[in-house]
């Protein structure tokens, strides 16, 4: 008895009926041959699912942030106009070289806020040679052009500002983007919240004392609270098979504990107060 199937009965891709099948997608479950197989972030997919938004999640994110102004670029924007304010002021005393240097450094400011690709530099070298060029004349104060230094430097590094100038991001880096900024959102808030009620032990005696106890413990208490719902609804949107991935279990589950915490604290507190 032959155990050899006949060819008629293997599956055949979906889009190309001619061709044998050599996996299935692991979205829809269709059949795909090589020539169809397609791989978007360690998984096989077909051609028409790979190209969907939730499937590539990252691609979507990226697409929609790609030559959109970030906070940076409006900062930027902001610092420009007054520069352009200090310089009218400058050549209204008639200090032409301060009103250089500040039109200057307010084109540079222009070029960055218009996603020109040579100002990222520029906005590292301004700073650079304002600290350099006042160092004679002004001594340790023009240490103080350090601060704007590293605030540019960190804006260069930043891949929120690289996508708005249209530069390519690896894919860690937009991947941690895109946990910071849309995985289940709700937990990261809900961690901040829990940990701000805690601080009510610490400030109870300095609250007592300036008489506002009743007020900021109605805070704190409405705090630990919303905490808590936030973290429990976060929590249950954990879904790590889905797609995109819904993650952040340890943080929501650190939520819950903190809010818990909190109010504890907070009943024992206000126990022991109307003891008192």
């Amino acid at each position: 008895m032959s155990a050899e199937v006949p060819s008629g009965a293997l599956p055949r891709c979906a889009l190309h009926l001619d061709a044998l099948a050599g996996a299935t997608c692991q979205r829809c479950g269709g059949f795909v041959c090589t020539a169809c197989t397609t791989w978007v972030m360690g998984r096989m997919y077909c051609p028409p699912c790979a190209v969907r938004p939730e499937v590539n999640y990252l691609e979507t994110f990226r697409l929609g942030l790609w030559g959109r102004r970030d906070a940076s670029a409006w900062l930027v924007g902001g610092v420009t106009v007054v520069l352009v304010g200090l310089a009218l002021v400058a050549l209204m005393a008639g200090d032409v070289g301060t009103t250089l240097a500040c039109l200057g450094s307010a084109g540079v400011g222009v070029a960055f806020f218009l996603g020109m690709r040579w100002a990222r530099m520029g906005l590292l070298a301004v700073p650079l040679l304002a600290m350099l060029l006042t160092a004679q004349s002004l001594g340790a104060p023009a240490l103080l052009f350090f601060i704007p230094l590293m605030v540019a430097v960190n804006v260069f590094r930043d891949t929120r500002s690289r996508l708005f100038f249209r530069l390519d991001v690896p894919e860690r880096e937009l991947h941690q983007l895109w946990d910071l900024r849309v995985n289940n959102p709700l937990a990261r808030h809900a961690l901040s919240l829990s940990v701000g009620s805690l601080f009510l032990p610490v400030f109870a005696p300095l609250l007592s004392f300036f008489g506002v106890w009743s007020a900021l413990t109605f805070v704190f208490a409405a705090m630990a609270m919303l905490a808590l719902i936030l973290g429990l609804v976060a929590l249950r949107r954990v879904d790590p098979e889905a797609r995109p991935p819904i993650g952040r279990r340890w943080e929501a589950l650190g939520a819950v504990c903190l809010a818990l915490v909190a109010l504890a604290l907070w009943g024992v507190l206000h126990r022991t107060r109307m003891m008192d």
